[in-house]
């Protein structure tokens, strides 16, 4: 409980209460989740109550979680205004997976998805692997610096400018603690010992925040995003969770497995003696509903779209001073491989290989091979020069640097 708060203060629910112990301001006195009809908080202590507040504010508060205040026992006013959507999974409506999957997406796309699981597993046989009740420090480490790697990439990729990495850093703080208390979980899906695809999660009683997930680029073709979330939703039926929360953010890849939106709220807790806390809650209310109105209009009007290529504009108007990376590579497939003395096999996960390894990937999936069963040479005398050899194609990449 936080007793002594001072005058002027702002909180994000999760990241500075929630995730911390549930160490709420001492006006928290009771915190229901509507969705599941569970108390997710509840206390009895005796606050200490600080009378010196001005205004407090929290943000980013589920509108799900019904929360009850003591402010009525005191001089404190609340304001609460809507912020953005988030968006959820429900399961409370369905005994099994396989039945939530077949209402929620449909027969025909569950099989879709099944068919790109058969390929991802054809192709690279790869390992699943959920961190929850325990991880080893070295791995954990890893892991974030790996996920900080992939992130970066995935924003280039995108045009965006990272707003993530400071988010990364701190649930690398608190995370490794959480996981052996069973209130976070880190999910994995590695291609031999490479992460190619890394999720965190935090978890409170029946509830999963699914909060960060990002995968390699250079394994894109293999629709990892969606194969994730399937993962995840299985996991979640077998360990008795009803509700995976995706969090913010209107998603294409979200869309088809939501059956819940609700609104993020901004709550301003002031002192309703205080003529200036008085101005600045009004203040701040007119501004919040002003803008979540004029999202919406402009939503209606397509206008992020135009802004989505503003973005993009925008980011490579501040990076045009960065050398751009000119490299072609040129695809031949069906190709007759050189004798050995003229070739070196290598091992194309290696660091020094990482520019192969999406089109080692691409060849893998386009011809329904298995990275087991290929060999990936090097050319001798041409250093540019590389060959995919499978059981069923050949493929020569010859790479060109201008």
């Amino acid at each position: 409980m936080l007793n002594n708060l001072e005058p002027h203060t702002r909180f994000s629910f999760f990241l500075d209460l929630f995730f911390k112990d549930k160490t709420f301001p001492w006006f928290y006195n009771k915190i229901t989740n509507n969705y599941l009809k569970t108390v997710v908080y509840n206390t009895t202590d005796t606050p200490n109550k600080t009378s010196n507040i001005e205004t407090c504010i929290v943000y980013d508060i589920p509108n799900y979680l019904d929360i009850k205040t003591t402010i009525q026992e005191t001089n404190l006013k609340e304001i609460s205004f809507p912020l953005y959507n988030g968006y959820a999974v429900y399961f409370g409506n369905h005994s099994t997976c396989d039945a939530f999957l077949n209402d929620q997406v449909g027969k025909s796309r569950t099989n879709k998805l099944r068919r790109h699981q058969n390929r991802l597993d054809l192709s690279i046989a790869p390992t699943y692997t959920m961190y929850y009740g325990a991880i080893e420090e070295i791995e954990y480490k890893r892991l974030f610096k790996e996920l900080k790697r992939i992130t970066a990439l995935r924003f280039t990729q995108k045009e965006e400018h990272n707003f993530e990495l400071p988010y990364l850093n701190y649930y690398e703080e608190i995370m490794f603690k959480m996981i052996f208390e069973k209130k976070a979980s880190i999910y994995v899906i590695y291609d031999k010992d490479k992460p190619i695809n890394i999720t965190l999660n935090f978890i409170d009683g029946q509830t999963m925040l699914h909060f960060n997930s990002c995968f390699d680029v250079d394994y894109s073709m293999y629709n990892l995003g969606h194969l994730n979330t399937i993962k995840h939703i299985r996991w979640c039926f077998d360990n008795n969770i009803k509700l995976f929360d995706m969090g913010r953010g209107d998603f294409f890849h979200k869309r088809q497995w939501v059956n819940k939106t609700y609104l993020y709220q901004e709550h301003i807790i002031y002192n309703s003696k205080s003529i200036t806390a008085k101005l600045k809650a009004k203040k701040i209310i007119v501004l919040y509903k002003f803008r979540f109105r004029m999202v919406a209009i402009l939503k209606k009007m397509k206008f992020h779209l135009a802004y989505g290529k503003y973005i993009k504009f925008k980011y490579r108007l501040s990076n045009k001073k960065v050398e751009k990376d000119n490299t072609t590579y040129n695809i031949s497939n069906g190709v007759v491989i050189p004798k050995d003395k003229k070739i070196v096999k290598i091992n194309y996960l290696d660091k020094e290989y990482s520019n192969l390894l999406f089109y080692v990937n691409d060849f893998l999936h386009k011809n329904f091979e298995k990275n087991s069963a290929i060999s990936v040479y090097k050319d001798t005398k041409l250093a540019s020069i590389y060959y995919i050899k499978g059981e069923k194609n050949t493929q020569k990449i010859s790479i060109k640097s201008s």
